[in-house]
C-alpha cells in the first residue's frame, strides 16, 4: 500500500479526531463566560492542587497566559498531523488565524474580552503542538523506514 493510498484512509478518522480539540478550543473560547465559567473555576482549582507552589510565583497575566498555551497545543498537533508532511510547517499560521479570528469573534459575545496576549500565547502553544507533532512523525518515519 502507498503512503498516498494510505493517506486517503485515513483522513476521514483524522479529521473527526481533529474536530475533537477544534469544537474543545471553540467552547472555551467562544461560549458565554457564565456557561465556561464553571468548567475554568474547577480546572484551576486542580491545576492549584497539583502546582500550588508553581502557581504561587505566577502572577494572573502568566497563569491565563499558560492556559491559553496549554489549550492550543493540542490544536497545533492536530492541526500539523492532518498537513501533509512537507507542510506542518505552517501550523502556525493557521493556528494564529483561528485564534485572531476567536478573539474577534469575543468582541461580539456579551462578557468576553478579547485580549491580543491571547493571540500571542494561543500561537505559541500552536507552535509546540506542531512540533511535538513533527517529532512524532519523524520518529514513526524512522521506525518504518528500519
Amino acid at each position: 500500500m502507498t503512503d498516498t493510498t494510505l493517506a486517503r484512509r485515513t483522513l476521514v478518522p483524522r479529521l473527526l479526531l481533529a474536530g475533537i480539540p477544534v469544537l474543545a478550543v471553540i467552547g472555551v473560547t467562544l461560549a458565554p463566560r457564565q456557561l465556561v465559567a464553571p468548567a475554568r473555576s474547577a480546572f484551576m482549582d486542580l491545576a492549584h492542587m497539583v502546582s500550588a507552589s508553581l502557581l504561587a510565583s505566577l502572577t494572573h497575566v502568566q497563569v491565563e497566559g499558560a492556559l491559553n498555551l496549554i489549550l492550543f497545543v493540542p490544536l497545533g498537533a492536530t492541526l500539523a498531523l492532518l498537513l501533509p508532511r512537507g507542510l506542518w510547517p505552517l501550523t502556525p499560521v493557521f493556528v494564529f488565524v483561528v485564534s485572531f479570528a476567536i478573539e474577534n469573534g469575543q468582541a461580539l459575545i456579551p462578557g468576553r474580552v478579547p485580549d491580543g496576549q491571547d493571540i500571542l500565547w494561543n500561537t505559541v502553544g500552536g507552535i509546540v503542538g506542531a512540533f511535538v507533532a513533527g517529532a512524532i512523525r519523524e520518529v514513526h518515519r524512522r521506525v518504518r523506514r528500519d
